[in-house]
């Protein structure tokens, strides 16, 4: 790794269950090298694959999607935790572009999704329709790439969905006996956080229903209008209104895909670990009381 290279992660490119990016793994000496001074992030793991920031579209860990277009956000710069005993401990990069290892390696992550790059215009002085055209093909690239993260993200929220449900139920008759007050009393508070984050889910997951519903007219007018004047870079009276509904149309998504994401990550942490962490320690009580029998 950059920061430190006696240490390494094991990366596979465009493995073919993620063509357009990076599954990462991090062995156990990589987070505990003794030269290690600041502990693994996102950041440092893009520095080392040689993967700009303005690549990443998305990125998951444990499971759990992170929009990447957001260059500020914290979650870059926070340190990435042992996975223990995660079913799956691979971290997931989706970048706007194939990505090609100057030096073999293996697993990775992935990160945001910048607007794309319209390809140099021919030689010449590109005029005003040229400019539009290429602003056109960016978005439409764009929209394409996030509408393909905002089924993955729906996809990821609906099973964190029946998790979040299936954590929300009555102590057993011997979890009861076993916990304590203070256990009963956190354990009431995180099925509340369990009611509130299965709620926004419901309401992001049927804004992503809704949206993808009202948008099939759209979104097929819109590609009819890409492949009858902007592939072939056919000017006509609707080309202005033209690049402003693409321009929509790929900021709509945006927003759906950020509100999954986020809606995700609350979910986990206001949710799922807080109801977790009593069931634990109940288990654990039980389990002491069965060793005294």
């Amino acid at each position: 790794m950059a920061d430190v290279p006696q240490s390494f992660v094991w990366a596979w490119y465009r493995p073919p269950t993620v063509p357009e990016g990076v599954c990462v793994q991090i062995p156990p000496e990589t987070f505990r090298h003794p030269l290690r001074r600041q502990p693994v992030s996102l950041r440092t793991l893009l520095y080392s694959l040689g993967i700009a920031p303005t690549e990443v579209a998305v990125w998951s860990l444990f499971g759990n999607p992170y929009d990447g277009t957001v260059l500020a956000d914290p979650n870059w710069d926070f340190p990435i935790p042992e996975p223990g005993a995660v079913p799956d401990p691979t971290l997931v990069i989706y970048v706007r572009a194939a990505v090609a290892p100057a030096v073999p390696t293996m697993p990775l992550a992935y990160q945001p999704i910048a607007p794309a790059t319209a390809a140099p215009a021919s030689a010449g002085t590109a005029g005003p329709s040229d400019k539009a055209f290429e602003r056109i093909d960016a978005d439409w690239n764009h929209a394409q790439q996030l509408e393909q993260h905002v089924d993955a993200a729906a996809k990821q929220l609906n099973a964190t969905l029946m998790r979040v449900n299936s954590l929300n139920r009555d102590l057993s008759p011997e979890e009861n006996r076993s916990a304590d007050s203070n256990d009963k009393r956190e354990w009431q508070e995180a099925r509340r956080w369990l009611r509130d984050v299965s709620g926004r889910i419901g309401r992001y997951l049927k804004d992503h229903t809704v949206g993808m519903t009202s948008n099939v007219g759209k979104r097929s007018n819109l590609e009819s209008i890409y492949n009858q004047y902007i592939v072939p870079r056919r000017s006509y009276d609707g080309l202005a209104q033209a690049e402003r509904d693409f321009e929509t149309y790929r900021k709509n998504l945006q927003t759906l895909l950020n509100n999954l994401t986020s809606s995700n990550s609350s979910a986990v942490q206001d949710g799922e670990r807080r109801a977790q962490q009593v069931m634990s320690r109940v288990a654990a009580k039980i389990r002491n009381s069965r060793a005294k029998l």
